[in-house]
C-alpha cells in the first residue's frame, strides 16, 4: 500500500512538472540570437511549441522548444525528415518532395538572402509533418501546408534568375524554347473525391507535357459545385486535388514540382446559384508551366 501511495505521488509530480511548462519554459528564458535566419527560426519554433503545449501535446511542444533553443545557440537546425515519422503511406511522398524543394532553396542561400521567409517555410514544413503524423486535425494540416506553400512561392519568385544588362546587351543563360502553360481537367461525381473513369488519360497527358519543360511547375487545383457549405467544399476540393496529385506522382510527376490548391465552390467553370449541382464544376485542373 505504501508503494502504491509513493508511485501515485511520483505520477502526480510528473503531471505538475509537465504543467509547469517543460522545455518550452526553458526555451522562453532565452532570447533570439545568431543570424537573422536563426533568430526567426527561434521565434517560429517557440510559436509552434506554445500551440502544441496549449493543446496538451507536451511531447511535440518539447520537440519544437528544443529546435528553438538549438537555433538561438547558433546550431544548424534542419527541417524534419518525413521518413522518420509515422506518416500515412500516401502522404509521405508529397512531404518528402516538399522537403527536397525546401532544401533546394536553403542550400541556395535562402536563409541569408530571405531569412524571414526561409524560417517561415521551414517551421511551416515541420508543423505540416507533425500535424500530418497525428492526422486528426485537417484544418491544422491545411494551415501548415498552405503557409509552407506561400512561403516557398515567395522565396522562389525572389530567387529567380535575374536578367543582367551590360552595355545595352541583355545577357541571359541559354534557356529552353518558350513553352505555353497548358491545363488538363479531371472530373468527379457529385460529392466524390474519386476521379471519373478515363481520368488517368488526362493525368498521363499532363505528365507527358511536363517533360517538355526543363524546370516545370505543376499546379493542381480542386473545385466543387455549389451544393454544401464553403468549409465542406474547401475540404472536398482539397481531397480531389490530393488524389489527382497522387495519380500524377505515379505517372512521374516530381512531388516537389507540385503545388496543390483548393478553391472549393469559388471560381466556378459554369456560374450557378448556390446549392446547384453541376457536373462541369466538379473538377480538378492540372496546370503545367515553366517555373
Amino acid at each position: 500500500m505504501k508503494n502504491m501511495f509513493r508511485f501515485a505521488i511520483v505520477g502526480a509530480a510528473s503531471l505538475v512538472l509537465a504543467a509547469c511548462g517543460g522545455k518550452l519554459e526553458q526555451a522562453e528564458r532565452l532570447s533570439p540570437s545568431g543570424t537573422e535566419f536563426q533568430q526567426a527560426l527561434y521565434t517560429g519554433y517557440i510559436e509552434l511549441a506554445k500551440a502544441e503545449y496549449n493543446e496538451g501535446d507536451y511531447i511535440d511542444s518539447d520537440r519544437f522548444a528544443e529546435k528553438a533553443m538549438a537555433a538561438t545557440r547558433g546550431e544548424q537546425v534542419d527541417p524534419y525528415h518525413p521518413e522518420e515519422w509515422h506518416l500515412p503511406t500516401d502522404r509521405e511522398p508529397v512531404l518528402m518532395g516538399a522537403r527536397e524543394r525546401l532544401m533546394d532553396v536553403l542550400n541556395a542561400g535562402a536563409g541569408e538572402k530571405l531569412p524571414m521567409q526561409a524560417a517561415r517555410a521551414q517551421t511551416s514544413f515541420d508543423c505540416w509533418v507533425q500535424e500530418q503524423e497525428e492526422n486528426r486535425q485537417p484544418k491544422d494540416i491545411a494551415a501548415c501546408r498552405d503557409a509552407f506553400v506561400l512561403a516557398m512561392e515567395e522565396i522562389e519568385a525572389a530567387m529567380a534568375p535575374v536578367v543582367v544588362v551590360e552595355e545595352k546587351v541583355v545577357v541571359v543563360e541559354k534557356k529552353e524554347p518558350m513553352m505555353e502553360p497548358k491545363s488538363f481537367e479531371v472530373n468527379f461525381d457529385f460529392d466524390s473525391d474519386t476521379p471519373l473513369p478515363g481520368s488517368m488519360e488526362e493525368v498521363k497527358a499532363a505528365a507527358e507535357y511536363m517533360k517538355k519543360f526543363k524546370d516545370p511547375k505543376i499546379t493542381i487545383a480542386g473545385y466543387t459545385d455549389t451544393v454544401g457549405s464553403v468549409a465542406y467544399n474547401d475540404k472536398l476540393g482539397e481531397r480531389r486535388a490530393e488524389n489527382v496529385a497522387f495519380m500524377g506522382i505515379d505517372q512521374g510527376m516530381e512531388p516537389k514540382r507540385i503545388i496543390m490548391r483548393s478553391y472549393g465552390k469559388k471560381d466556378l467553370k459554369v456560374p450557378t446559384a448556390d446549392g446547384v449541382k453541376n457536373a462541369a464544376n466538379r473538377r480538378v485542373v492540372i496546370t503545367v508551366e515553366s517555373k
